[in-house]
């Protein structure tokens, strides 16, 4: 007995031949384990990437992909805006911090001590209170830890905070470079005061003025 088909139905059979060998690709391309080359028009590569410096109290740091360039987002400084474009000039390390959390305040003397040890025109930390409180909150612990370098800066909006990428955790640390461009970050509390640290600084300072 002969079965005729309509057009139809042969439409569909084509269909999901079609999709089952798309899908074999997608599937057979995700489980090679073969990293897929991808071009990204315009990216500039990374401004600093040397793993010599992720040991020690660096060990976590991860350098950035790509050198992508600071947010725009307006933060408060003295009840100002300001932003990372004002810091231009400068390697900056931005640390984002909040008064209820406690790895953020033991990590913050240690902020302090590297603004002392290497703060100047060449580099600076930016310590960004990431609080809905806002600053008055984030002054009174500055003062009860005897902070006495990192100037009080903050993003009681957290606009600035979440356009950088945000984090599940804080504290969370981001070194610029000079023109405004990541290097890396570093999730969690460290000591900025090690010799580590410095010699992160320092290598971020170097690649800028070459």
């Amino acid at each position: 007995m002969r079965v005729l088909f309509s057009p139809r139905l042969w439409l569909m059979i084509w269909l999901g031949i079609g999709a089952a060998g798309l899908l074999y690709v997608i599937l057979a391309a995700a489980l090679s384990g073969k990293p897929q080359k991808t071009a990204h028009a315009g990216v500039a590569a990374p401004v600093l990437s040397d793993p010599n410096l992720q040991v020690g109290e660096m060990a976590d740091f991860v350098y950035a992909a790509s050198a992508r360039t600071a947010p725009a987002e307006t933060f408060l400084h003295e009840g100002r805006e300001t932003s990372l474009a004002d810091f231009r000039g400068r390697t900056v390390l931005v640390n984002f911090w909040a008064t209820w959390c406690a790895p953020c305040l033991k990590e913050l003397p240690s902020l302090d001590a590297l603004e002392t040890a290497l703060g100047g025109a060449d580099f600076t930390v930016v310590a960004v209170a990431a609080d809905p409180k806002g600053p008055s909150a984030a002054g009174a612990f500055l003062d009860k830890l005897n902070i006495r370098r990192l100037k009080l800066y903050a993003d009681p909006t957290l606009a600035l905070t979440i356009a950088t990428g945000g984090s599940a955790v804080l504290p969370v640390s981001i070194l610029y470079d000079a023109q405004g461009r990541e290097i890396g970050r570093y999730v969690g509390e460290a000591d900025w005061s090690s010799e580590e640290a410095k010699a992160l600084i320092r290598a971020a300072i170097a690649s800028t003025a070459r």
